[in-house]
């Protein structure tokens, strides 16, 4: 066949985790190889190609000639994460812009999977031609683990604890009795068994006890065949040793206000508190603790306000008390606004009987609304707020309109005080994340690094069997380690400085490949056309091994230049002759 050394042959390869579903007896993956493969062989020798993939692999996006193409498409990487539409077709036209190419045909093989399909902000090019080869799954029905948190982020050692599991069915028939297990650190711990709802999806709760402090691998699997990449959830536990509290104060004589969280935090071996004047924080400590407590906001200058701002931003827990010769309201009111449907009192109260013995208020202030995601956690029956929640951050601020001072408030002497503070207290510490998405996370926040950029850190699988050296950012007071290139698979993986193990992770891949749901034929055709691309062919699937159909695509995209140039040709004949008849 005449080849066109100014067309280049593009073939993509879907080889997100929805392509390892069956078609007939091998995988879709497989299926798309092999017809890639007999395209290839059906195309001049001396073409160019280029091999195109979810991965992403620099070494198959520069011209090749035949051989090389059929090495690539028999080496590529087996899984990757979704890549969108969009996406690969701005990436084609990079590779014809950075090698010279005046057109390009781009041969398709993917099961068109909804998420696939994205797009958004794409600029039509007549100069690509595209055939698209649509693959479709003999099982479009799964079950999948959706996502894993934890009812409390704050685990306790030899202690019930409990972790929630969200579970999917995409089948048309409701499943009963479906197991779910739970290990940690390779061990059997937990079972239960589930109804799922056809089409639904199902939350189930898994108690466990941790038997100490530190890092341990956690699994929650099910068992849902021929689609398995999704039937595992890995996450990290980690308990802390102790919760830390500082008190931030004037640096005066201790008063009743500081006693009564010394009191409360000091009595419980879960907590260490400690009373430090604000004016002689030390940053390093504050980095460790999970939960600040400042005494008097007049304490604190504008920077050591913008640092307590910040440990809010990592995660931490900030309680703000009024200062003492701040303008007050001297009206004596009750407590008639518990915001108890809040995730925020989850945990805190079983129940709230209708004549709770509510604490009073004799003094207090206004509160600044320096947020503006403000929410008010306790009120007082005059409308003003008692407690105000603000996210900060991935932290949280509490803002208190009274002081603990028994001439301000009876709070401390009230059932509330104690489960009300405690709760605050285990909101904090920069909680590390359970688990991240393959693909979609690039950032990771490990607690205790204090690495620069001359510190050497490494990415390790648990087999150390590959590693990677990702960079090393300084944020503000925190070094945040960022991943320039996506993990090759789901599972635990350390991060170490030099031969440390400094931190454990859990990746998952991304669930959107779990929904079962395709773009057919018609859709595809559809689609694309309606955002102007220059489509050939939407193949049916039965013609995908079609040696004939293939040398007919093939013979159409080599010549679809010369019809149009053709065309073009005769267009013009046409306006000369009608312009110059008379």
């Amino acid at each position: 066949m005449t080849d066109d050394a100014g067309n280049l042959i593009a073939v993509y390869i879907d080889n997100s985790m929805s392509m390892q579903s069956q078609s007939s007896e091998i995988s879709l993956l497989e299926d798309a190889r092999a017809s890639a493969r007999a395209l290839v062989r059906n195309i001049s020798p001396s073409q160019r190609f280029v091999l195109l993939t979810n991965s992403r692999e620099i070494d198959n996006e520069y011209p090749m000639n035949q051989d090389e193409m059929l090495m690539s498409i028999d080496g590529m990487k087996t899984e990757a994460g979704p890549l969108a539409f969009n996406e690969l077709y701005e990436n084609l036209q990079m590779i014809m812009r950075r090698n010279g190419f005046e057109s390009s045909s781009l041969f398709l093989y993917s099961d068109f999977q909804d998420n696939m399909m994205n797009l958004d902000g794409i600029v039509a090019d007549s100069t690509i031609q595209i055939v698209a080869f649509p693959l479709a799954s003999d099982f479009q029905q799964n079950v999948y683990i959706d996502t894993v948190w934890l009812s409390s982020p704050i685990l306790q050692v030899g202690l019930s604890n409990e972790v929630n599991v969200k579970i999917v069915n995409e089948n048309e028939r409701e499943i009963k009795g479906f197991p779910v297990n739970l290990d940690i650190d390779n061990h059997a711990v937990a079972f239960t068994t589930v109804d799922v709802p056809a089409g639904g999806k199902v939350e189930t709760k898994m108690q466990f006890v941790l038997d100490g402090p530190g890092q341990k691998t956690a699994k929650v699997s099910i068992n849902d065949f021929p689609i398995t990449f999704d039937d595992t959830y890995d996450f990290i536990l980690g308990a802390r040793p102790v919760i830390k509290i500082v008190e931030l104060t004037d640096g005066q004589t201790v008063e009743t206000q500081r006693n009564a969280s010394k009191i409360l935090f000091s009595n419980d071996s879960l907590f260490e508190y400690k009373s430090i004047a604000a004016t002689r924080i030390d940053q390093q400590y504050l980095d460790d603790c999970q939960m600040v407590i400042v005494n008097d906001r007049s304490s604190l200058n504008e920077t050591l306000w913008q640092t307590i701002l910040d440990f809010a931003e990592d995660g931490g827990s900030v309680v703000v008390f009024p200062q003492k010769d701040e303008i007050v309201d001297t009206n004596t009111l009750n407590v008639n606004l518990l915001a108890s449907h809040h995730d925020f009192f989850d945990d805190v109260f079983a129940n709230i009987p209708e004549n709770a013995d509510y604490p009073k208020v004799f003094k207090h202030t206004q509160i600044k609304k320096e947020f503006s995601n403000s929410l008010t956690l306790i009120g007082l029956q005059n409308g003003d707020p008692l407690v105000t929640l603000s996210r900060v951050g991935s932290g949280n601020v509490f803002m208190f309109s009274t002081r603990l001072d028994s001439q301000w408030t009876d709070l401390a002497e009230n059932a509330l005080f104690v489960p009300l503070m405690m709760k605050m207290a285990m909101l904090g510490g920069s909680v590390e994340r359970l688990s991240y998405t393959i693909g979609v996370d690039n950032d990771l926040k490990i607690n205790k690094i204090n690495a620069s950029f001359d510190e050497e850190i490494r990415i390790k699988d648990e087999q150390n069997s590959m590693e990677i050296i990702p960079a090393v950012e300084r944020r503000g007071n925190k070094s945040v380690i960022r991943l320039y290139e996506q993990l090759p698979n789901a599972g635990f993986y350390d991060v170490c400085k030099g031969d440390e193990v400094i931190g454990k992770t859990a990746w998952n891949d991304n669930r959107i490949e779990s929904k079962m749901s395709f773009y057919n034929q018609n859709d595809i055709d559809k689609l694309l056309k309606n955002n102007k691309l220059n489509v050939l062919s939407v193949m049916n699937p039965e013609d995908l091994h079609s040696d004939e159909m293939i040398d007919v695509l093939v013979r159409k995209s080599m010549l679809w230049k010369s019809f149009i140039l053709l065309s073009l040709i005769a267009m013009l004949i046409e306006i000369l002759i009608i312009r110059f008849w008379k």
